[in-house]
């Protein structure tokens, strides 16, 4: 089976699920993608060992991709959206000569531009996509106005590297060390991951208990200046991949308090690692994830107010009662891997060639 996928930035956690992809038996990958951001600037020789890639910084750099992908004669296509012009024209071109598989994060919030796509998706989305491959059930209600049915929507659009931080937890519980008492932050330092809200609720937090515990905050950006100057807080900077498990083992509880988030990687990457979670209700993983007073809690956009009373709440709990909470964000993050990832591709490519062969 031979797989192209069209991307845009290629990440750690894609990068472990193509991985997983590339070890099933008798499949060939061909990855098209653009180079990490400044924002996010992953290590690129974890995507040395892809022999066949097409790395693009503009839209001309894309002008041989018509010629890269007769040459490879892919069965599956798998693209990134509808956003990038070049990857539409192949969607299009390879109608009835290969699986496409268009995965879209978009939640549905009823924008005019949205309610303008569900009344032209069978002329436009369908037109480039034979199915559609969604992380879970916010992006579902979309792809169901989009006008795909149950059999064309894929979920499980993205997993973390989840072997490698399960192996936080794991560790942990065989050597029966106790949660480090930690609050993290991880994700970009801009007003959409709302440091606003944490810088403020930390502080309030801070000027309520007598032992507070600390904030680590991972990532960067530009309202850095909001977090370094309070106390208590350690800014960490960017950090990559392989080095944010062992981070998040000096922590017990991650910190989401994003005004919009399609999923959030992260919280995976925390429910995983066994630590709690703290998310606003605006984290599109969060209902898959976190279980309000199970694993973590959830709180209003921009409350910070909220948020320093749950990072109180969490603060004062046992260890007996981090533990439970832990274990059961562990439990949750197994929901999504990246095996089930490959398989999920996998299989869903080999039902859809069983029927265009059978009927």
């Amino acid at each position: 089976m031979r797989v192209a996928v069209l991307w845009i930035e290629l990440t750690g956690y894609l990068n472990a699920c193509l991985h997983e992809l590339a070890a099933l038996p008798e499949v060939e990958l061909f990855v098209a993608h653009t180079p990490p951001s400044s924002d996010s600037p992953f290590d690129d020789a974890q995507f040395a060992w892809l022999s066949r890639q097409v790395v693009w910084r503009t839209s001309s750099d894309l002008d041989s991709l018509d010629a890269s992908l007769k040459e490879f004669r892919p069965d599956v296509l798998v693209v990134a959206g509808w956003s990038v012009r070049a990857y539409r024209r192949v969607a299009r071109h390879w109608r009835s000569q290969a699986i496409r598989i268009m995965t879209m994060d978009n939640c549905w919030t009823g924008t005019p531009p949205q309610w303008v796509g569900s009344i032209t998706a069978p002329f436009f989305v369908h037109a480039m996509a034979d199915a559609i491959w969604l992380p879970g059930e916010r992006q579902a209600t979309f792809a169901h106005r989009l006008h795909f049915n149950q059999g064309q929507i894929l979920r499980g659009l993205y997993s973390c590297d989840h072997s490698a931080f399960a192996a936080v937890y794991e560790a942990r519980i065989q050597h029966r060390r106790p949660l480090t008492r930690a609050f993290i932050f991880v994700g970009r330092m801009i007003e959409r991951k709302g440091v606003p809200t944490l810088a403020a609720a930390y502080r309030l937090y801070r000027s309520r208990v007598r032992e507070p515990w600390p904030l680590i905050c991972c990532g960067r950006g530009p309202l850095e200046p909001a977090l370094e100057s309070e106390p208590g807080v350690t800014i960490e900077g960017f950090v990559q991949p392989a080095s944010l498990p062992s981070k998040l083992a000096e922590a017990a509880c991650l910190v989401m308090p994003s005004t919009f988030e399609a999923w959030a990687l992260a919280v995976h990457e925390a429910a995983a690692a066994g630590l709690l979670i703290l998310a606003s209700d605006a984290v599109g993983s969060g209902p898959h994830l976190v279980q309000d007073n199970y694993n973590g809690f959830v709180f209003g956009v921009n409350d910070s107010e909220g948020l320093s009373r749950l990072m109180e709440r969490v603060s004062l709990l046992s260890d007996e009662k981090l533990n439970s909470m832990a274990a059961a964000s562990y439990s949750l993050a197994r929901q999504f891997t990246p095996a089930r990832w490959a398989d999920t591709l996998f299989d869903f490519v080999g039902h859809t060639r069983h029927i265009r062969v059978h009927g």
